[in-house]
């Protein structure tokens, strides 16, 4: 039925030609027999093509997905390609910059094997690439942490002096971040994050350690005696307790601040203090080059241990000097602090050279002594002299701080015959006294002395006049008697080794020695002059340490001939000028160059203006006035010991030492030499 009526009603929509009448076909445009264009009406047009029309977008959306899939397709693969080839790879590249910059070995070559491995991967090993990613990523994890660590011990090490309390516990502490910094030295990443732990296992140790010595220390000033302490005493002490009391209080500590108050109450009332060790306190040498300002070179050792206690703190260095009534005066230190790089020391290297050191023995010993020139701490101003013997002396190099020319002449050492030990160590005494500072003599010999024209005690006597240590090294079956008198009573030291290469370590031993010495400076207020005779006290006391020594000495100072003039006025002056420029006058046959210094028409005048017209070439190597005698106001003698490069024609070059005595006259205006009240040739040493 309901396909008849659909017939039915598709016959009466059946359309004809308006011109000739045709019945028409669905769907044709043109009439078939008269080709009149045909006009659809509108009411028709949707009843006759709405099955077609539907069919025609139906269509439409069956194509559509299939594009949208082929173009996403398209995109996923293009995508997978790019994030393959150009995302990983930033990825990757920014992670092994990162690595690379960091500069750690084994982080660097763990990067270098994949990347090299992610090179041989495809465009599609997307998921080789993201594993190598991830050990990338991991690699910097690990580097976080070792940047992370490194910023910890930077910071604990430059905090490390607040916590430095409990000596044994804050050494340590140190020794601790000292292996860090050789982990980062090592760019050693798993031992730079264990030492760093370790480092704050130790870091609470310290401060527990710190909180007991606080505790301590506290208690002991809290129950100090001081009944028989002065006003001003008693008065800075409670101060100071108060102000400790108050940082060592509940709450956080101040470990700096508290270090800071324990420094200032100990240098008010350090005497009232029992020191928890004995330290053995001497003297080595002394400096008056600059008097009124001393310098004094001490040695100061633990008394159980023997060893030399170091970086003590200046504060509690101490000086008493006699006075004139004979009663103790507390001196004004200036300075204390060890040489070891921070002061210098001249060394007069004295070396055999006699016949039985010809050969092998003499080439190990220029190895032995280049090795030493090559420890010497020329950067802290130390000066090294070369002095050679054999049947004379020679000056082979004059202090100097250039290892190159050093070890140049050291090279070119040869052999002589005789062995005049005793005008070696004479000369090089002599030589290294008129420096400044810190000095010693350091010989060697394999021989017994056989052609000297000093003997042991001149020796002695000058090296003590000085206050210079002789130290001796004896290789093989020598005398040592006669060596070890001299070395033992000038402060210094014998050494017996059965060979040559064996003095390398003594060489060091003795410098270190000598380094590890304390150089106090003190200014002299008791109204004493350079020639008097000084009885000191001088010693250390504090918690940790306390010691003692007393010594007797005479300031005799010792000038270079180069040395400043040290006398600006006075008689002193005029026989300072005169003996600074007698060799020239002598060299150039001039006498003008010392008239101004003599008093016209007077003995030495007339003496002096013939003898510098002899055949003599002299060379004013060092000086010291050593007493001053007034007769009355305008009149008076002055004593000195002068030493000088003498050259003689026909004969051998002389280091002579000679002892004077100038009579001197005011003259109103000046102070002039008038005659010898006396001369004395100490010794004559051949060249």
């Amino acid at each position: 039925m309901d396909l008849v009526k659909y017939e039915l009603e598709k016959e009466e929509t059946k359309m004809f030609c308006e011109k000739c009448g045709k019945k028409l076909e669905d769907g044709v445009k043109f009439c078939p027999s008269c080709g009149n264009r045909v006009e659809i009406p509108e009411n028709q047009t949707d009843t006759v093509h709405e099955q077609p029309e539907k069919s025609k977008k139906s269509r439409k959306k069956s194509k559509l997905p299939l594009v949208l899939i082929a173009v996403l397709a398209i995109i996923l693969i293009v995508g997978g390609i790019l994030y393959g080839t150009v995302g990983l790879n930033l990825q990757k590249d920014k992670l092994a910059v990162k690595i690379k910059k960091a500069g750690i070995p084994q982080y660097t070559e763990e990067m270098n094997e994949i990347v090299d491995e992610w090179d041989d991967f495809g465009i599609f090993s997307i998921s080789d690439k993201r594993n190598d990613l991830h050990k990338l990523k991991k690699i910097v994890n690990y580097l976080d942490e070792y940047n992370a660590a490194a910023d910890e011990y930077k910071s604990m090490n430059k905090e490390k002096e607040q916590y430095a309390l409990d000596e044994d516990s804050y050494k340590e502490y140190e020794n601790a971040l000292h292996d860090c910094s050789d982990a980062i030295e090592q760019k050693n990443p798993e031992l730079l994050i264990n030492a760093v732990e370790i480092v704050k296992e130790t870091l609470k140790d310290l401060k527990k350690a710190d909180d007991s010595y606080v505790e301590d220390r506290v208690k002991m000033y809290e129950g100090l005696d001081l009944k028989d302490a002065g006003d001003d005493v008693v008065s800075g002490y409670k101060k100071n307790l108060k102000e400790i009391q108050d940082l060592t209080g509940k709450g956080k500590k101040d470990y700096k601040a508290i270090k800071e108050a324990f420094s200032k109450m100990d240098q008010i009332v350090y005497q009232y203090i029992e020191p928890k060790n004995q330290a053995v306190v001497s003297i080595q040498q002394i400096d008056a080059s600059e008097f009124p300002t001393v310098k004094l070179y001490m040695s100061i050792k633990d008394k159980t241990t023997g060893n030399v206690i170091e970086n003590l703190d200046d504060a509690f260095f101490y000086i008493n000097k006699q006075d004139a009534n004979a009663k103790y005066v507390k001196q004004v230190v200036k300075s204390a602090n060890q040489l070891n790089e921070k002061e210098a020391l001249k060394v007069d290297m004295v070396a055999d050279v006699s016949g039985s050191m010809d050969g092998s023995p003499l080439n190990e010993a220029k190895q032995v002594m280049s090795d030493f020139v090559g420890s010497v701490q020329f950067d802290a101003g130390d000066l090294v002299e070369l002095t050679s013997f054999s049947t004379g002396v020679c000056l082979e190099q004059e202090f100097s701080d250039d290892a190159a020319t050093l070890n140049n002449d050291i090279n070119n050492l040869v052999t002589g015959d005789m062995t005049s030990l005793y005008d070696a160590l004479y000369t090089a005494v002599e030589r290294v006294a008129a420096q400044n500072g810190a000095r010693c003599v350091i010989a060697f010999t394999d021989g017994n002395d056989n052609y000297s024209n000093c003997t042991k005690e001149d020796v002695v006597n000058v090296a003590n006049r000085y206050h210079v240590p002789v130290f001796i090294i004896g290789i093989g079956s020598i005398d040592y008697a006669d060596v070890n008198d001299i070395a033992t009573q000038t402060g210094g030291m014998y050494y017996n080794v059965s060979d040559v290469t064996s003095m390398d370590k003594i060489y060091e031993e003795i410098y270190q020695m000598e380094k590890q010495l304390y150089l106090v400076e003190f200014e002299d207020n008791t109204g004493a002059t350079v020639g008097d005779t000084a009885n000191i006290q001088a010693g250390y006391h504090s918690i940790d340490y306390g010691g003692e020594c007393e010594y007797t000495y005479t300031p005799n100072v010792l000038m270079s001939a180069q040395s400043r003039d040290i006398y600006t006025d006075g008689p002193q002056a005029a026989v300072e000028g005169y003996l600074k420029n007698f060799d020239s006058a002598m060299n150039k046959s001039d006498f003008s160059l010392i008239s101004g210094y003599l008093k016209n028409g007077s003995p030495i005048y007339t003496e002096q203006e013939k003898y510098v017209l002899r055949d003599i070439t002299e060379r004013l190597d060092s000086y010291e006035l050593t007493d001053v005698s007034y007769a009355d106001a305008n009149n008076c003698v002055i004593s000195t010991r002068e030493t000088y490069y003498v050259q003689v024609k026909g004969k051998p070059l002389q280091l002579m030492t000679q002892e004077c005595k100038y009579n001197v006259e005011n003259q109103g205006d000046k102070w002039q030499l008038t005659s010898f009240a006396d001369i004395k040739v100490v010794s004559r040493i051949k060249q």
